[in-house]
């Protein structure tokens, strides 16, 4: 697959001074800007490409008449790589509160092709749900004015209308008369305001009254008209772009509200024609969602391409879950893109990301805020640069005390030396200028200690004096009292720093004292001065652990500790990208990145595309591949790899070493190259051009064979046979089946009289052995511990399973001790995880380290069925939603009262196990998983195969009526 990032002018001073906390240059125009793809090579690039966007593209005039004229791959600012393939879209999001999209269709293809991008998609308009009963109400909000304002609609209307209140564009593509005639077309004509009286009186007289309104646009079924709009403008752009001569390949963005009707809008686009396939508007929706939705596709998506011995990319727009991986991946999608992982580095906790599991944040080190008098500003940047000196002497490994006395020596002379420069320099013809900007740099540039004015002592300060020497003129010269109050003010302020030196030499006296403890004092003195105290656990683990020295990029490696501080954007974006880097290498491990090629001939030149010379030429190759769930698949020849969509060249060279130095090129960023090779003829400068890599070169002569290493290399999920897709596994039963049980503990249990029974409080205080080496501590297996109903049956339907020569594994999740086997001792004790409130219980867990124990119980082992036969809030302790995930796809993993995660994998069932399901079987809800758990092994044996919802019907059957005797029984 491949990974798009949004261009959101996520960019970083090239220059820029982390001592002094300085751009290079304060105009930004003369900044050298660099891009996550001028920071790593192309190797390590943790993107695949780009994606490009109209409203970010025209989000300045500037930049829009920058682009429109350079393209995206020759602007002097942008410049993205050639080798990096761009995806240029509208930016549905940008105007999903407007009725209507405000491009024409001929006209975004026209902005397409100026930007020379290599991809562009079609006009979408964003599917919204609305739970309101007369659908929805769009309003110029032009319209609104100083007497009428939009809180002031009346409550009996936004009740029952949703209303989408957005500036509408000064002119709407012709298009949008047909729908809505009436609607504010010219660009000439004044927006009149609203008359309040319009708003009032009887919902349906005033939606009446907005009907003909230019100002308003109302629908009953809005979700369904922008379904429509959505593909209307799919067909009109695919024969716009048929009829016309574009450089870019077109991609149809598709939309809708659940799995259906996505399938339905897949169904429609593929019979128009299109061959890239973007699935729209499920940005920030629930992955459950999504998984549904992507399986759905993916199946069409695959089912036509093996009818009609053809290929289809697929692009999901907005999703980067890694949890979604594995169905993203197995659905067959090429693209994704997303900007959540570079996004994370500055809107929220855990910044710094190494993995999914290892995530630090990054220690907040403020500027001062412009609400700040200039006192205020400046004791804020002198605790900043404090605390700034102690972090990087600390990962240095050096003296923090010594460090701090420097930074004062530093500093001491600067507010003297810039009251000298002042008097010598303060009419200066360099400061006789009008721009504040240009008597800052010049400044900043001229006097040694301007930089080091604005570290220490604030951007304010050295704003208010700049200000002042622009004011300051030689036949109209200034008290320099005024440049004199102000330093004398910043003298003061410095009079008490460095503040911790004492504090820090009573730590290094201290002889348990570790090397952690100096930075902690400071930095918990300063995170408790600017009121970030509730993040201290926090920056304690990021400063013990040090995760900046576990990451080898370029940007941790050049800056270190400076990555994981919290400061301004040349720093958060530089984590950003540092993420993004981490979360491309999780995804190249759960994703392989795989390239599928055979070498060109001479002949290739006679077919119009590449899938037309592969079909005809290399039919047994086409047949094996072209369903694979991979990003590239094409032929080399010595311009390098040509992707099965592209037009064939009217010449080509097949000149060995060229094509041996464009695959050595192109294979960097892979992880696997299968090559066929029907005539079992390569140059070993091909292969000899990987070595060095950490692309695996593989060749075949049998595309079979190909297909089948393919499928082995991208995980065990895939290599299920021909259907690699998700689908419902068969497990035959002829063989023994080997069965895994994660059961819970109970509240009834076996203590023998006179024995002890423990609280949460002595379990959290003493270990397992510690309590079971106490006098009258009677050590009792789990099995035999637990007495409630289901523990119960369930050791019945395990000796049943057992004797019909079965192989049954059980662990219990125990409240009181974890993940414990079913043979494992413990002691009396009375906790239980149904008293606790979900965060309770998701700390609990923690401390218990009960997923931590399970996750490798799933992984390291090969059962044919695993039982979850948890209740409610056992499933909470487990994150049943991330453990099913661990239980393969050619396996069956069984559920209950989990139907949310039934839905999303094909390989795990949810049997119903409730009140109403409990009469039905003549028992209460408390027995009645054990009850199924006894019915499947004494029915297990009477059938050939097990399905996911075979083993449901064995649980769930009933043999005969209950009767009321049964129900008094309990």
């Amino acid at each position: 697959m491949r990974f798009y990032v949004p261009e959101w002018d996520d960019a970083v001073d090239a220059g820029y001074d982390f001592e002094h906390d300085e751009l290079s240059n304060l105009n930004r125009q003369e900044r050298k800007l660099d891009y996550i793809w001028d920071i790593f090579d192309r190797e390590t690039t943790p993107i695949d490409g780009v994606l490009i966007s109209r409203e970010q593209v025209e989000d300045t005039d500037r930049k829009a008449k920058r682009l429109k004229e350079y393209g995206v791959y020759d602007d002097p600012v942008l410049s993205i790589p050639e080798w990096l393939p761009t995806i240029s879209d509208c930016g549905a999001w940008g105007y999903k509160s407007l009725p209507f999209p405000p491009y024409d269709n001929e006209e975004m293809l026209d902005f397409y092709e100026t930007l020379k991008v290599s991809v562009g998609v079609t006009i979408d308009h964003l599917v919204l749900g609305s739970g309101k009963d007369k659908g929805r109400l769009y309003l110029d909000k032009r319209a609104f004015h100083s007497d009428f304002k939009q809180k002031d609609i009346p409550d009996t209307l936004t009740d029952v209308v949703d209303l989408m209140v957005d500036e509408w564009p000064e002119e709407w593509p012709s298009f949008v008369d047909e729908y809505e005639s009436s609607i504010r077309t010219d660009s000439e004509e004044e927006v009149d305001p609203f008359d309040p009286d319009i708003f009032d009186g009887d919902v349906d007289d005033v939606l009446a009254q907005l009907a003909d309104d230019p100002r308003a646009v109302y629908r009953e079924d809005d979700k369904q008209f922008r379904y429509d709009l959505t593909l209307r403008n799919a067909r009109e752009m695919y024969d716009l772009y048929e009829d016309g001569d574009y450089p870019f390949r077109l991609m149809v963005a598709i939309q809708g509200w659940n799995t259906e009707s996505y399938v339905e809008a897949a169904d429609d686009v593929l019979d128009i024609g299109y061959d890239y396939l973007g699935i729209g508007g499920v940005a920030g929706s629930p992955i459950h969602e999504v998984r549904k939705i992507v399986k759905g596709i993916g199946k069409v998506v695959k089912g036509y391409e093996r009818d009609n011995n053809t290929r289809v990319d697929s692009h999901v727009f907005g999703f980067a879950k890694t949890e979604g991986f594995e169905t993203v991946g197995r659905s067959g999608m090429t693209s994704f893109d997303s900007a959540s992982m570079l996004r994370s580095a500055w809107t929220g906790g855990q910044n710094y990301r190494l993995n999914v599991d290892e995530r630090y944040d990054a220690i907040r080190v403020r500027y001062p805020s412009t609400r700040d008098d200039l006192e205020q500003s400046i004791e804020k940047s002198l605790r900043g640069r404090e605390t700034l000196a102690a972090l990087r002497a600390y990962a240095d490994n050096k003296s923090i005390i010594a460090a701090l006395q420097d930074w004062k020596t530093k500093v001491e002379p600067v507010l003297e030396a810039t009251r000298a420069y002042l008097r010598e320099h303060r009419h200066d013809e360099r400061y006789n200028v009008s721009r504040l900007r240009d008597v800052e740099s010049a400044f900043r540039e001229d006097f040694e200690y301007g930089r080091e004015l604005q570290a220490s002592f604030s951007a304010n300060l050295r704003r208010r004096i700049v200000k002042l020497l622009r004011k300051d003129k030689d036949d109209n010269a200034l008290d320099f009292a005024e440049y004199d109050d102000l330093l004398q003010l910043a003298e003061s302020g410095f009079e008490t720093f460095p503040r911790m030196t004492s504090e820090l030499e009573s730590i290094e006296e201290q002889s348990d004292s570790n090397a952690v403890d100096p930075i902690w004092a400071v930095v918990r003195d300063y995170a408790t001065w600017v009121g970030d105290d509730d993040l201290l656990e926090e920056y304690h683990q990021t400063l013990e652990e040090r995760p900046w020295e576990k990451c080898d990029c370029p940007i941790c490696s050049e800056h270190g500790i400076e990555v994981c501080i919290f400061r301004g954007n040349d720093r958060n974006r530089r984590r950003g990208f540092h993420n993004t880097r981490r979360f491309y290498d999780e995804f190249a491990r759960d994703l392989p990145k795989v390239l599928i090629a055979t070498p060109g001939t001479a002949a290739q030149g006679q077919y119009e595309t590449v899938e037309d010379y592969l079909r005809e030429e290399h039919p047994a190759f086409w047949q094996h591949v072209h369903d694979l769930p991979v990003a590239e698949i094409g032929i080399l020849d010595a311009d390098g790899m040509r992707e099965w969509w592209e037009e064939t060249p009217n010449s080509v060279s097949l000149d060995p070493d060229a094509i041996a130095a464009s695959v050595g090129e192109q294979t960097q960023r892979y992880q696997h190259a299968f090559i066929h090779l029907p005539n079992a003829e390569f140059d070993d400068s091909v292969i000899d051009s990987v070595e060095g890599t950490e692309c695996e070169f593989h060749t075949f002569e049998r595309a079979e064979v190909l297909r089948e290493q393919v499928l082995t290399a991208l995980g065990e999920n895939y290599a299920a046979g021909r259907d690699f897709l998700p689908h419902p596994p068969q497990i035959d039963t002829d063989d023994d089946l080997d069965i895994l049980i994660i059961d819970q503990c109970s509240g009834s249990k076996q203590v023998p009289d006179g024995a002890p029974v423990f609280e949460q409080d002595e379990l959290d205080q003493f270990s397992k052995e510690e309590l079971l080496e106490r006098e009258n501590v009677p050590g009792i297996a789990a099995r035999d511990l637990y007495t409630g109903r289901q523990q119960e049956n369930v050791k019945e339907a395990m000796r049943w399973l057992g004797d019909e020569g079965h192989n049954v594994s059980r662990y219990f999740i125990s409240a009181g001790f974890g993940l414990v086997q079913e043979d494992e001792e413990l002691p009396p004790y009375e906790v239980t995880f149904s008293s606790m409130r979900v965060n309770e219980i998701r700390e609990r867990s923690e401390q218990l380290g009960i997923q931590q124990d399970l996750r490798p119980v799933l992984e390291e082992t090969d059962y044919d069925l695993v039982f979850f036969t948890l209740g409610k809030d056992y499933y909470t302790s487990i994150d049943i939603d991330e453990m099913v995930q661990m239980v393969r796809a050619d396996r069956i993993g069984v559920v209950f009262n989990r139907e949310l995660v039934d839905e999303q994998f094909d390989n795990i069932v949810s049997v119903g196990a409730r009140t109403e399901d409990a009469k039905n079987h003549g028992t209460i809800v408390i027995g009645l998983k054990g009850l199924y758990m006894k019915n499947f092994a004494q029915r297990i044996n009477n059938i050939d195969h097990l399905e996911p919802r075979t083993i449901e019907q064995l649980c769930r059957r009933v043999e005969e009526e209950p009767t009321q005797t049964v129900f008094e029984k309990y």
